[in-house]
């Protein structure tokens, strides 16, 4: 396929590019902004093309000039150029930077930088408008080794990567908060390639922790200096590895991922035209750093340290690369905590005139406190994401590792706030929240009162407690004695009856109002579906299919059905690939696995890393109400459940799937820290970088990693086994595999003799051997923290089991004593 760079200057500008469009098979696609519906002309715009510069001399304060506010550069003592050039077959686009000291005296350059500006814009946009035209962008800041990324919404061709020429390492990433477009939903902001940042890290960003040292350039009386960024067009994002390889980059790539959790193993590989002539970790106490062959390193968890870690390598011909890794507690470790971070802290027990005793509520780290009265009403009403989240969490947490107190606090929860006072007995509707205002207060969007309060009318507030119903269906169901309330009947019922609300309140006018979206937490219904068929509910679970089916409907006429109540979301894709998935529409469901990928980067960066698209959720209902990307925020986990459920159904032998799903269903453990306290996001920008003080809506977070969590085992022709979530060992024939999620439920193997897939419903996997040869599968088990009444195992249809066992509501029962089971290919 042929594809060519049409390059259009401004009108008042002839040296700042402002369209940088590719011409290839379906026709002519701009990166750049000239589609944006924002008027973007004059001075305060940043184009693409144009620069920004801090200096001083030495020991004096630093001046900034910035092409976007002074075209010429009027008062800056140094020669400043700039070009483009097209490489004559079209295929590449070059922009150079020529720095020169005419002065008599020596200049110090503490920020140079290049803004990105493309088509990021979605604001005024329809969703099909935005998915036509929109980009969003992606960066690695490994120093020499950095690049951006530039994906389409659609997930379609063409992808366009930026790379360093000449002397333009990629220490930082900076926002450019001057522009002046309104940064808002529908626009994250731009953000400049950051060549050299010492001077922001001094003035601006203090003592935060960086991706990358920050230096500057010291240019003497008479000096010059070019610098140069490369933009080449490859076919996806999937495709950067290659690309990077013919650029003569080095390239990396690091199994399961860039997190690090207790005393896991990571294996890195380096592939690079250049030999390594030193690598290290820093600090060297965070992980043990192994050689193992030819550009091959093993990287251990040391198990006693807890934060960030790069890898730094030094290649022989001068090139620099940074790998940002983060260690963490092991996965079973900080879910303990987080749960009993829960219990100590989140708890509600004191009298509370709002009907909220007996809840779990979101906690702000900073005050130490939970966050009872936040003038952001939903923030402390226990319903919408925020205030369902803590509460979801729980429940989450005990599906797969059950603590009979933890279940006992949310029977509490269930029959003292949700059922009655959250939720209306006579018609199951969800209320808007149980706090509202003070009547002397100022009612906004935000800070509702008590009339507002009792709207049932969001979708979006039902699928949070109807998981909650079924997660204690569940647990009455296969354990005697843990939840005594109620009895299973009795919370299957109610998960049904209160998704069965949504479609009654959430409507307007007659009109599919909220439900028509895809709803996060939403493949949930899934799982509510196939237990009222499994229980023998045949009339409910005809009449639940419907309703679900008549929103598929929906998402099957539209184009792009990934809208919500925001203009632009993440949210709804989820929901949306598991009913297309159900109903066999394969080709929307692959539409919508390929709309995750464009903004969930696979990318050596422990943050950037399976971090879907979000970055307006902390101004919405953090506590920083900062904009700006995160990490670890619901968005990625939900995300990653089409992109592993995908993998496992259809695609096991597509790693790159298989990689960017892992990273971002893991994400969610990245932001529990040390003491448990699981907070809703990291924040990127440089002047932060920090987790978000608030755990806001983690729990939808979390609930996103229990759906997906477990073991991967990935057989490459290259690599080898390749595993995520567990360590495999190869004894000849024999594969030995160790589990080390949260849970230990669940492993799925791609392997030379087919897939195979097993998941525990009530006990965890100790260890699983597989003898290829034999075709024999042989599952060790753990002792279960609450015994269950049986063991029970559902496995891929390519298995049998060679003891007896009876096949129960989709799963084989076996006396719940059992430690070992042999099963046959």
């Amino acid at each position: 396929m042929k594809r060519r760079f049409e390059l259009e200057k401004s009108t008042n500008n002839d040296a700042i590019l402002t369209k940088l469009a590719v011409t290839n098979g379906d026709g002519n696609f701009d990166f750049g902004t000239s589609k944006s519906k924002e008027k973007r002309d004059g001075k305060g715009y940043y184009q693409l093309g144009d620069i920004n510069i801090s200096l001083r001399t030495i020991f004096n304060p630093w001046d900034t000039y910035r092409t976007a506010f002074d075209e010429d550069l009027t008062d800056c003592p140094l020669d400043v150029s700039r070009e483009w050039q097209t490489a004559t077959d079209g295929t590449e686009t070059i922009f150079t930077i020529k720095l020169t000291n005419p002065t008599k005296e020596e200049y110090e350059v503490g920020g140079l930088g290049v803004p990105l500006v493309f088509n990021q814009i979605l604001t005024d946009n329809t969703l099909d408008e935005s998915h036509q035209n929109c980009v969003f962008s992606d960066p690695y800041i490994g120093n020499d080794a950095g690049y951006v990324q530039v994906t389409r919404l659609s997930g379609d061709e063409p992808t366009l990567l930026v790379t360093p020429g000449k002397n333009a390492h990629f220490e930082a990433y900076r926002p450019l908060n001057d522009d002046k477009t309104p940064r808002r939903v529908t626009f994250e902001g731009f953000y400049e390639w950051t060549i050299f940042s010492f001077a922001y890290a001094e003035s601006d960003w203090f003592d935060q922790k960086h991706w990358n040292k920050p230096t500057s350039l010291i240019l003497k009386p008479g000096d010059s200096q070019e610098f140069s960024l490369r933009f080449t067009v490859i076919d996806s994002q999937a495709n950067v590895p290659q690309e990077l390889h013919r650029l003569g980059m080095p390239v990396v790539d690091s199994v399961p991922g860039y997190t690090i959790h207790g005393t896991e193993t990571a294996h890195l590989t380096v592939d690079s035209k250049s030999p390594v002539s030193s690598i290290k970790v820093s600090p060297a106490n965070a992980l043990d750093l192994y050689k193992v062959g030819d550009g091959s390193y093993k990287l251990a968890g040391t198990g006693d340290y807890y934060g960030y870690a790069d890898v730094l390598i030094q290649y022989q011909d001068g090139t620099r690369q940074t790998i940002n890794y983060f260690v963490l507690d092991a996965a079973n470790t900080a879910v303990k905590k987080l749960a009993d971070f829960h219990v100590k802290n989140q708890w509600l027990e004191d009298d509370d005139k709002y009907g909220r005793k007996h809840a779990f509520m979101t906690y702000d780290r900073d005050a130490k406190q939970k966050v009872l009265n936040e003038r952001r009403t939903f923030i402390s009403g226990v319903s919408d994401e925020v205030g369902a989240g803590p509460n979801l969490l729980m429940a989450a947490k005990n599906l797969l590792m059950p603590d009979k107190h933890q279940v006992h606090l949310l029977e509490e929860y269930v029959d003292d706030v949700l059922w009655g006072k959250l939720q209306n007995k006579e018609d199951y509707s969800i209320r808007a929240s149980l706090y509202y205002t003070d009547e002397n207060s100022p009612y906004s969007w935000a800070s509702w009162d008590k009339s507002r309060s009792e709207e049932t009318w969001r979708a979006y507030n039902y699928p949070h407690q109807a998981t909650i119903y079924w997660i204690m269906y569940r647990l009455a169901r296969n354990y005697d004695g843990l939840v005594t309330n109620h009895d299973w009947q009795w919370y299957l019922e109610h998960a049904y009856q209160t998704v069965m609300a949504m479609h009654k309140f959430a409507t307007k006018d007659k009109f599919m109002y909220l439900e028509q979206f895809g709803l996060m937490v939403g493949s949930a219904h899934l799982w509510i579906l196939k237990d009222l068929e499994y229980e023998g509910w045949n009339e409910k679970a005809k009449s639940y299919e419907e309703y679900m089916r008549l929103r598929y409907t929906i998402w099957a006429s539209l184009k792009y059905p990934y809208g919500s109540e925001m203009p632009w979301d993440s949210t709804g894709q989820e929901e949306i690939y598991v009913w297309c998935d159900y109903f066999g529409d394969m080709g929307k469901a692959k539409q919508t696995v390929d709309a995750v990928k464009a903004y969930t980067p696979s990318i050596p960066n422990w943050g950037y890393n399976g971090a879907a698209r979000r970055y307006f959720d902390s101004a919405v209902y953090g506590k920083r109400e900062e904009m700006g990307r995160l990490f670890g925020h619901y968005g990625s986990p939900l995300n990653a459940i089409p992109l592993l459920m995908s993998y496992k159904e259809h695609h096991s032998d597509d790693l790159y799937l298989l990689k960017v799903g892992y990273a971002a269903s893991t994400s969610a453990l990245t932001t529990i820290n040390p003491d448990g306290f699981g907070s809703m996001g990291y924040l990127a920008n440089p002047d932060v970088m920090d987790f978000e003080p608030y755990t806001g809506d983690y729990g939808q977070s979390f609930y996103g990693y229990m759906h997906e969590a477990g073991q991967f085992v990935h057989f490459d022709p290259q690599a080898g086994w390749l595993s995520f979530g567990g360590e495999v060992e190869v004894d000849g024939s024999t594969i030995v595999v160790t589990p080390t999620d949260a849970f230990h439920r669940r492993l799925f193997i791609h392997g030379e003799n087919g897939d195979l897939e097993i998941k525990s419903e009530t006990a965890p996997i100790k260890n699983v051997l597989y003898d290829l040869d034999e075709g024999k599968v042989i599952i060790n088990f753990a002792e279960p923290g609450v015994t269950p009444k049986h063991l029970r195992v559902q496995v891929s249809t390519n298995l049998h089991p060679v003891q007896d066992g009876s096949l129960i509501r989709g799963a084989y029962e076996f006396d719940a004593f059992t430690r070992q089971l042999t099963f046959k290919l």
